[in-house]
């Protein structure tokens, strides 16, 4: 009986297929295209143009699979990079604001996380949005993957290629800075 891949070693062996011909991408294109797809249209809210976005990303990968080092990191994290600096330069170049859809209840968990807003109240929330408006991009990609897209820290360690332990302490010394940001305004 053969032993089953685990999907890391399965990357590694696509991965250096794909480094010796470059037409066996089309294996790592095909198994991650989806999900890479699902994250920019979740920032972008526009079926084609994430598509567009999806596909110069994917093609930036496969241009540079030769660079790609393995560091102990899903391959998908390297994936993941590569399609948020896309979305990035897609919103560079169209000169827009990134704006993420927010539901109440995730503004909501956030207040109750970080112990403000007493009433949850609309104002508060307001409070809140302009608070975050104001964060780094970088901040902010934190917080709208943890708050409003939802990802575990697993997740977010896979996506920025770090420990667990790592993703936490930066959601949380975002977190702080926000707390204090809003005490100040207070």
């Amino acid at each position: 009986m053969k032993k089953k891949l685990s999907t890391y070693q399965e990357d590694k062996v696509l991965i250096s297929a794909a480094k010796k011909d470059p037409r066996a991408f089309s294996a790592l294109y095909e198994k991650y295209f989806e999900q890479i797809y699902i994250f920019i249209f979740k920032r972008l809210q526009d079926e084609e143009i994430a598509g567009d976005v999806c596909q110069d990303a994917m093609l930036k990968a496969w241009a540079n699979l030769g660079k790609y080092e393995d560091r102990g990191f899903p391959f998908s994290a390297w994936l993941y990079r590569i399609a948020s600096n896309e979305v990035n330069l897609f919103f560079r170049a169209q000169k827009k604001m990134v704006t993420v859809e927010i539901a109440d209840t995730h503004v909501k968990t956030m207040m109750t996380e970080l112990e403000i807003g007493i009433s949850e109240s609309e104002s508060d929330q307001d409070k809140l949005l302009k608070v975050l408006s104001n964060l780094s991009p970088e901040h902010a990609e934190i917080v709208e993957l943890r708050f409003f897209l939802q990802y575990s820290f697993k997740d977010i360690a896979d996506f920025y290629g770090i420990t667990e332990a790592n993703a936490k302490m930066r959601l949380y010394r975002i977190l702080e800075k926000i707390k204090k940001t809003w005490t100040a305004n207070s």
